[in-house]
């Protein structure tokens, strides 16, 4: 895909809903990922409340497997006040 077409679609996209991000820890390696899939057509959570709970649900059960545990807008730009709530879990 071509830089001004990945422009469009973005353009296209509302700003509004939340997702979990975060990184998997594997082979001395760390991998990127969030949920929900909004590109998989996922519906996004709510609120910004309702995301950092699940975050910490999430982060709960992946006890040094996912680290780096934080909430990002629908742009993927980290919500305001994140570092104050950043999960590192390791």
């Amino acid at each position: 895909m071509k830089y001004h077409e990945a422009l469009k679609i973005i353009n296209k996209e509302p700003d509004r809903g939340f997702m979990v991000s975060f990184e998997w820890r594997r082979d001395g390696m760390l991998y990127s990922d969030h949920f929900p899939d909004k590109h998989a057509g996922e519906k996004l959570i709510e609120t910004e409340e309702e995301a950092w709970v699940l975050a910490r649900k999430f982060a709960a059960n992946t006890k040094g497997r996912c680290v780096n545990i934080y909430v990002v807008k629908s742009n993927f730009v980290p919500v305001a006040g994140y570092k104050s709530k950043y999960i590192e879990n390791r």
